[in-house]
Protein backbone atom coordinates (compact mmCIF):
# COMPACT_ATOMS: atom_id res chain seq x y z
CA UNK A 1 0.00 0.00 0.00
CA UNK A 2 1.50 3.28 -1.32
CA UNK A 3 -0.04 6.87 -0.41
CA UNK A 4 -0.12 8.85 -3.54
CA UNK A 5 -1.96 11.47 -2.55
CA UNK A 6 -2.66 13.39 0.56
CA UNK A 7 -5.30 15.77 1.36
CA UNK A 8 -4.83 18.69 3.43
CA UNK A 9 -7.48 20.25 5.24
CA UNK A 10 -5.72 24.01 5.58
CA UNK A 11 -8.64 25.34 7.36
CA UNK A 12 -12.36 24.27 8.58
CA UNK A 13 -13.62 27.08 8.52
CA UNK A 14 -15.72 28.48 5.84
CA UNK A 15 -16.81 32.01 3.95
CA UNK A 16 -20.35 30.13 3.55
CA UNK A 17 -23.41 28.48 5.24
CA UNK A 18 -24.49 25.65 2.97
CA UNK A 19 -28.00 23.76 4.57
CA UNK A 20 -26.18 20.37 3.43
CA UNK A 21 -22.90 21.26 5.16
CA UNK A 22 -21.47 18.60 7.81
CA UNK A 23 -20.66 21.74 10.25
CA UNK A 24 -24.47 21.81 11.29
CA UNK A 25 -24.36 18.79 13.30
CA UNK A 26 -20.77 18.40 13.88
CA UNK A 27 -18.89 18.85 17.60
CA UNK A 28 -15.61 20.28 16.05
CA UNK A 29 -13.78 23.64 16.94
CA UNK A 30 -13.41 25.33 13.95
CA UNK A 31 -9.71 26.91 13.14
CA UNK A 32 -6.99 27.10 10.35
CA UNK A 33 -3.70 24.75 10.29
CA UNK A 34 -1.17 26.28 12.13
CA UNK A 35 2.00 27.40 9.69
CA UNK A 36 4.81 25.50 11.56
CA UNK A 37 2.15 22.58 10.97
CA UNK A 38 2.20 23.09 7.61
CA UNK A 39 5.97 23.26 7.15
CA UNK A 40 6.00 19.98 9.18
CA UNK A 41 3.89 18.35 7.16
CA UNK A 42 5.59 19.17 4.05
CA UNK A 43 8.89 18.12 5.50
CA UNK A 44 7.34 14.63 6.75
CA UNK A 45 5.82 13.81 2.86
CA UNK A 46 8.94 13.77 1.86
CA UNK A 47 9.14 10.41 3.17
CA UNK A 48 6.47 9.62 1.06
CA UNK A 49 8.12 7.87 -2.32
CA UNK A 50 4.89 7.40 -4.05
CA UNK A 51 3.16 10.89 -3.29
CA UNK A 52 2.12 12.36 -6.59
CA UNK A 53 -0.44 14.46 -5.71
CA UNK A 54 -2.04 17.36 -2.86
CA UNK A 55 -5.11 18.28 -2.60
CA UNK A 56 -6.27 21.32 -0.58
CA UNK A 57 -9.67 19.94 0.52
CA UNK A 58 -11.65 19.44 3.36
CA UNK A 59 -14.79 20.85 5.52
CA UNK A 60 -13.66 24.24 5.32
CA UNK A 61 -12.65 26.43 2.16
CA UNK A 62 -9.34 26.53 1.80
CA UNK A 63 -8.82 30.18 0.13
CA UNK A 64 -9.80 31.54 3.62
CA UNK A 65 -6.53 30.14 5.05
CA UNK A 66 -4.50 33.16 5.98
CA UNK A 67 -1.06 31.32 4.65
CA UNK A 68 -3.16 30.13 1.72
CA UNK A 69 -0.28 31.67 -1.02
CA UNK A 70 2.79 29.98 1.24
CA UNK A 71 0.85 26.87 1.43
CA UNK A 72 0.41 26.92 -2.41
CA UNK A 73 4.42 27.63 -3.20
CA UNK A 74 5.10 24.48 -0.37
CA UNK A 75 4.00 22.19 -2.61
CA UNK A 76 5.28 23.49 -5.56
CA UNK A 77 6.99 20.12 -6.11
CA UNK A 78 3.65 18.32 -6.33
CA UNK A 79 0.74 18.17 -8.59
CA UNK A 80 -1.88 20.46 -6.55
CA UNK A 81 -5.81 19.72 -6.90
CA UNK A 82 -8.16 21.72 -4.85
CA UNK A 83 -12.39 22.07 -4.12
CA UNK A 84 -13.41 25.48 -3.08
CA UNK A 85 -17.28 27.08 -3.23
CA UNK A 86 -15.80 29.60 -5.68
CA UNK A 87 -16.53 32.85 -3.35
CA UNK A 88 -12.86 34.16 -3.63
CA UNK A 89 -10.19 37.43 -4.52
CA UNK A 90 -8.87 37.81 -7.57
CA UNK A 91 -5.56 37.35 -5.72
CA UNK A 92 -6.51 33.30 -5.45
CA UNK A 93 -8.04 33.03 -8.64
CA UNK A 94 -4.79 33.58 -10.26
CA UNK A 95 -3.09 31.96 -7.64
CA UNK A 96 -5.12 29.05 -8.42
CA UNK A 97 -4.68 29.90 -12.25
CA UNK A 98 -1.48 29.49 -12.17
CA UNK A 99 -0.42 26.70 -9.67
CA UNK A 100 -3.38 23.81 -10.07
CA UNK A 101 -3.70 21.36 -12.06
CA UNK A 102 -7.31 20.40 -11.47
CA UNK A 103 -9.75 22.65 -9.23
CA UNK A 104 -13.98 21.47 -8.76
CA UNK A 105 -16.24 24.39 -7.46
CA UNK A 106 -19.12 23.21 -5.50
CA UNK A 107 -22.30 24.38 -7.01
CA UNK A 108 -25.08 22.51 -4.83
CA UNK A 109 -26.66 25.77 -4.10
CA UNK A 110 -26.06 27.58 -7.15
CA UNK A 111 -29.61 28.09 -7.87
CA UNK A 112 -30.71 29.11 -4.60
CA UNK A 113 -27.86 31.87 -3.61
CA UNK A 114 -28.60 35.11 -2.92
CA UNK A 115 -27.91 37.43 -5.96
CA UNK A 116 -25.10 38.86 -4.44
CA UNK A 117 -22.91 35.56 -3.74
CA UNK A 118 -24.41 34.60 -7.40
CA UNK A 119 -22.37 37.52 -8.90
CA UNK A 120 -19.28 36.98 -6.87
CA UNK A 121 -19.16 33.08 -8.79
CA UNK A 122 -20.25 34.44 -11.74
CA UNK A 123 -17.11 36.77 -11.74
CA UNK A 124 -14.40 33.94 -10.48
CA UNK A 125 -16.01 31.68 -13.31
CA UNK A 126 -15.25 34.51 -16.02
CA UNK A 127 -11.82 34.77 -14.42
CA UNK A 128 -10.68 31.09 -14.81
CA UNK A 129 -12.43 31.00 -18.27
CA UNK A 130 -11.01 34.16 -19.44
CA UNK A 131 -7.55 32.73 -18.09
CA UNK A 132 -7.85 29.66 -20.61
CA UNK A 133 -8.61 31.97 -23.57
CA UNK A 134 -6.19 33.64 -22.65
CA UNK A 135 -2.86 31.47 -22.18
CA UNK A 136 -4.56 29.21 -23.80
CA UNK A 137 -3.49 26.57 -21.14
CA UNK A 138 -5.45 23.23 -21.01
CA UNK A 139 -4.88 23.85 -16.45
CA UNK A 140 -6.61 23.98 -14.36
CA UNK A 141 -9.08 21.62 -15.56
CA UNK A 142 -12.14 23.32 -14.08
CA UNK A 143 -15.12 20.88 -12.66
CA UNK A 144 -17.93 21.19 -11.04
CA UNK A 145 -19.48 19.12 -7.92
CA UNK A 146 -22.97 19.02 -7.55
CA UNK A 147 -25.00 17.02 -4.62
CA UNK A 148 -27.86 15.57 -6.34
CA UNK A 149 -31.51 15.52 -4.51
CA UNK A 150 -34.77 15.17 -5.53
CA UNK A 151 -35.66 19.06 -4.93
CA UNK A 152 -32.50 19.93 -6.88
CA UNK A 153 -32.47 17.51 -9.83
CA UNK A 154 -33.94 19.97 -12.01
CA UNK A 155 -31.78 22.88 -11.33
CA UNK A 156 -28.28 20.31 -12.52
CA UNK A 157 -29.19 21.56 -16.20
CA UNK A 158 -28.97 25.50 -15.55
CA UNK A 159 -25.94 23.99 -13.90
CA UNK A 160 -24.70 22.02 -16.90
CA UNK A 161 -25.31 25.09 -19.62
CA UNK A 162 -23.62 27.09 -17.60
CA UNK A 163 -20.84 24.91 -17.89
CA UNK A 164 -20.89 24.66 -21.47
CA UNK A 165 -20.97 28.86 -21.33
CA UNK A 166 -17.94 28.70 -19.61
CA UNK A 167 -15.83 26.00 -21.10
CA UNK A 168 -15.79 23.66 -17.81
CA UNK A 169 -15.96 19.94 -18.62
CA UNK A 170 -16.01 18.01 -15.59
CA UNK A 171 -18.67 17.22 -12.93
CA UNK A 172 -18.83 15.22 -10.10
CA UNK A 173 -21.89 14.17 -9.24
CA UNK A 174 -22.54 12.91 -5.92
CA UNK A 175 -25.65 12.39 -3.66
CA UNK A 176 -27.44 13.95 -0.92
CA UNK A 177 -25.77 12.69 2.90
CA UNK A 178 -29.13 13.82 4.96
CA UNK A 179 -27.74 15.33 7.92
CA UNK A 180 -30.71 16.50 9.37
CA UNK A 181 -34.07 14.71 9.35
CA UNK A 182 -36.03 17.15 7.43
CA UNK A 183 -33.44 16.01 4.38
CA UNK A 184 -33.48 12.33 4.98
CA UNK A 185 -36.51 11.56 2.34
CA UNK A 186 -34.79 14.17 -0.48
CA UNK A 187 -32.83 11.37 -1.23
CA UNK A 188 -32.69 10.59 -5.26
CA UNK A 189 -31.05 7.10 -4.59
CA UNK A 190 -32.64 4.23 -3.48
CA UNK A 191 -31.95 0.18 -1.71
CA UNK A 192 -33.49 -1.21 -4.69
CA UNK A 193 -35.53 -0.46 -8.01
CA UNK A 194 -35.12 3.65 -8.90
CA UNK A 195 -36.95 3.85 -12.45
CA UNK A 196 -37.22 7.40 -12.03
CA UNK A 197 -33.64 8.24 -11.02
CA UNK A 198 -32.31 5.96 -13.80
CA UNK A 199 -34.54 8.06 -16.13
CA UNK A 200 -33.37 11.25 -14.95
CA UNK A 201 -29.29 9.96 -15.73
CA UNK A 202 -30.62 9.19 -19.19
CA UNK A 203 -31.16 12.91 -19.37
CA UNK A 204 -28.08 14.15 -18.34
CA UNK A 205 -26.12 11.81 -20.44
CA UNK A 206 -27.19 13.81 -23.75
CA UNK A 207 -24.49 16.12 -22.20
CA UNK A 208 -21.61 13.80 -24.58
CA UNK A 209 -19.43 17.30 -24.10
CA UNK A 210 -18.80 17.25 -20.30
CA UNK A 211 -17.60 14.10 -18.37
CA UNK A 212 -19.65 13.16 -15.63
CA UNK A 213 -18.44 10.92 -12.57
CA UNK A 214 -22.50 9.61 -11.95
CA UNK A 215 -23.12 7.91 -8.58
CA UNK A 216 -25.43 4.52 -8.13
CA UNK A 217 -28.98 4.99 -8.04
CA UNK A 218 -30.25 2.09 -6.32
CA UNK A 219 -28.07 -0.43 -4.24
CA UNK A 220 -25.51 -2.81 -5.49
CA UNK A 221 -23.21 -5.35 -4.72
CA UNK A 222 -20.01 -3.65 -4.99
CA UNK A 223 -18.47 -2.00 -1.94
CA UNK A 224 -15.06 0.02 -2.83
CA UNK A 225 -13.45 3.04 -1.19
CA UNK A 226 -12.18 5.56 -3.04
CA UNK A 227 -9.76 6.94 -0.43
CA UNK A 228 -8.12 2.76 0.02
CA UNK A 229 -7.95 1.91 -3.40
CA UNK A 230 -6.31 4.83 -4.99
CA UNK A 231 -3.78 5.55 -1.85
CA UNK A 232 -5.36 8.25 -0.26
CA UNK A 233 -5.11 9.52 3.19
CA UNK A 234 -6.54 13.02 4.67
CA UNK A 235 -4.93 14.91 7.29
CA UNK A 236 -7.67 17.88 9.63
CA UNK A 237 -6.15 21.32 10.60
CA UNK A 238 -5.28 20.02 13.74
CA UNK A 239 -2.74 17.21 12.28
CA UNK A 240 -4.56 14.17 12.80
CA UNK A 241 -4.62 11.40 10.41
CA UNK A 242 -8.09 10.26 9.08
CA UNK A 243 -8.74 7.75 6.68
CA UNK A 244 -11.46 9.75 4.48
CA UNK A 245 -13.97 12.54 4.54
CA UNK A 246 -16.23 10.98 6.48
CA UNK A 247 -14.54 9.92 9.73
CA UNK A 248 -12.84 13.41 10.34
CA UNK A 249 -15.56 14.90 12.48
CA UNK A 250 -17.99 13.86 14.93
CA UNK A 251 -21.66 14.28 13.53
CA UNK A 252 -25.52 12.67 12.97
CA UNK A 253 -26.41 11.43 9.48
CA UNK A 254 -29.28 9.54 8.02
CA UNK A 255 -28.57 6.01 6.43
CA UNK A 256 -31.98 5.37 4.17
CA UNK A 257 -33.56 7.23 6.59
CA UNK A 258 -32.29 5.82 10.08
CA UNK A 259 -29.98 8.19 12.40
CA UNK A 260 -26.88 7.60 12.88
CA UNK A 261 -23.98 8.91 14.63
CA UNK A 262 -20.44 9.14 13.15
CA UNK A 263 -17.75 8.94 15.59
CA UNK A 264 -14.76 10.94 14.39
CA UNK A 265 -11.69 8.47 13.93
CA UNK A 266 -7.75 9.19 14.31
CA UNK A 267 -5.21 6.56 13.79
CA UNK A 268 -2.45 9.35 15.12
CA UNK A 269 -1.03 13.16 15.24
CA UNK A 270 1.52 14.33 12.85
CA UNK A 271 2.82 16.87 15.40
CA UNK A 272 3.58 13.39 17.87
CA UNK A 273 4.38 10.61 15.49
CA UNK A 274 5.62 11.33 11.54
CA UNK A 275 3.33 10.86 8.84
CA UNK A 276 5.41 7.48 7.68
CA UNK A 277 5.04 5.67 11.19
CA UNK A 278 0.92 6.32 11.43
CA UNK A 279 0.55 5.16 7.45
CA UNK A 280 3.03 1.68 9.01
CA UNK A 281 1.87 1.07 12.23
CA UNK A 282 -0.42 -1.75 13.07
CA UNK A 283 -3.25 -0.15 13.91
CA UNK A 284 -3.83 1.53 10.34
CA UNK A 285 -2.38 -0.85 8.38
CA UNK A 286 -5.06 -3.69 9.92
CA UNK A 287 -7.49 -0.69 8.63
CA UNK A 288 -6.71 -0.89 5.52
CA UNK A 289 -6.79 -4.83 4.92
CA UNK A 290 -9.93 -4.73 5.98
CA UNK A 291 -11.84 -2.39 3.65
CA UNK A 292 -9.65 -2.92 1.04
CA UNK A 293 -10.19 -7.16 1.22
CA UNK A 294 -14.04 -5.90 2.24
CA UNK A 295 -13.87 -7.99 5.06
CA UNK A 296 -16.44 -5.86 7.53
CA UNK A 297 -20.21 -7.17 7.35
CA UNK A 298 -23.01 -4.73 5.17
CA UNK A 299 -25.45 -3.08 7.60
CA UNK A 300 -27.01 -1.21 4.94
CA UNK A 301 -29.33 -4.23 3.46
CA UNK A 302 -28.69 -6.35 6.15
CA UNK A 303 -32.04 -8.44 7.79
CA UNK A 304 -31.20 -7.97 11.18
CA UNK A 305 -30.86 -4.45 10.83
CA UNK A 306 -33.94 -3.29 12.53
CA UNK A 307 -33.11 -4.89 15.94
CA UNK A 308 -29.19 -4.18 16.02
CA UNK A 309 -27.85 -1.64 17.85
CA UNK A 310 -24.71 -1.61 16.45
CA UNK A 311 -26.03 0.42 13.27
CA UNK A 312 -26.56 3.34 15.72
CA UNK A 313 -23.54 4.88 15.09
CA UNK A 314 -19.66 3.91 13.64
CA UNK A 315 -17.88 2.43 17.38
CA UNK A 316 -18.10 -1.11 16.10
CA UNK A 317 -19.38 -3.43 13.39
CA UNK A 318 -20.64 -6.86 14.28
CA UNK A 319 -17.02 -8.46 13.16
CA UNK A 320 -15.34 -6.13 16.07
CA UNK A 321 -13.74 -3.78 13.34
CA UNK A 322 -13.83 -0.26 14.38
CA UNK A 323 -14.08 1.95 13.29
CA UNK A 324 -17.08 0.63 11.22
CA UNK A 325 -17.56 0.98 7.98
CA UNK A 326 -20.34 -1.20 7.40
CA UNK A 327 -23.17 1.21 6.10
CA UNK A 328 -20.97 3.57 4.27
CA UNK A 329 -22.66 5.30 1.73
CA UNK A 330 -19.33 6.48 -0.09
CA UNK A 331 -18.18 2.70 -0.77
CA UNK A 332 -21.21 2.06 -2.09
CA UNK A 333 -20.99 4.61 -4.64
CA UNK A 334 -24.09 7.25 -3.51
CA UNK A 335 -21.88 9.41 -1.60
CA UNK A 336 -18.81 10.98 -3.75
CA UNK A 337 -15.85 13.24 -3.08
CA UNK A 338 -14.21 15.31 -6.09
Amino acid sequence: MEIKRIYIELTNRCNLDCEMCFRHTWDTVEGDMDLDLLKSIREQVKELPALEQVFFGGIGEPTVYPHFKEAVEMFAGYERLITSNGIMSEENAKLICENFSEVYFSADKYHEDTQAIRNQLIKTFEYFADYHKRTRSSTPKVGIAYVLTKSNAEALFDILNMMRYYGFHRLSLSHLMPLVENDKDDIFYARYENPEGKAFLEKIFTYRDIKINIPDMELKTERRCTFIDKGYIYINAGGEVMSCYRLANSYDEYVFGSKKRVIKYSFGNVKEKSLKEIIAGKEYQNFWNTVYNNQYPSCVDCDLRGGCSLVEDTKYDCYFNTPSCADCLWVRNFIRCP
